[in-house]
């Protein structure tokens, strides 16, 4: 008997691409809540957001295989990507979280793919994240 697959993830009381993430047409600079994101509710704006906030791909939502302790609001951080990069936003308030374990261990893991940059960032500053754990900086353009 086939079980029925998993309901599809929701932002729910997450939002926290509305806080790390800039968005230009809003004259939202990145590290701050949206003006239109509630708590409780989400985005009031939710329908007629614009085109950054449309297709912003939160790597959590969007990946069956990253259960509950993946959740931006549990990890402190969003993952997006870019072509051949993994982009690891923290939270300014927990810019180490990335550390904790299953975390490290697994992003570490995917920086193992030589196809793929692991770049985290906490605001401007960051790392790209090498196969055996070490790491670099790198600077947001």
């Amino acid at each position: 008997m086939l079980s029925a697959p998993p309901p599809p993830k929701t932002c729910g009381d997450c939002g926290l691409c509305c806080k790390l993430m800039g968005v230009a047409a809003l004259t939202k600079p990145a590290g701050r809540w949206c003006r239109h994101f509630r708590r409780a509710s989400g985005c009031d704006a939710y329908e007629v957001r614009p085109d950054a906030c449309r297709i912003f791909n939160c790597i959590w939502l969007l990946t069956e295989a990253l259960d509950g302790a993946w959740k931006p609001t549990t990890a402190g951080f969003l993952m997006h990507s870019e072509p051949g990069r993994l982009i690891v936003e923290c939270d300014p308030a927990r810019p180490h979280d990335w550390r904790r374990n299953p975390y490290q261990e697994t992003l570490t893991r995917w920086a193992g793919d030589p196809a793929l940059d692991v770049l985290i960032f906490a605001g401007r500053q960051g790392v790209r994240l090498q196969a055996d754990g070490a790491t670099s900086p790198v600077r947001r353009a």
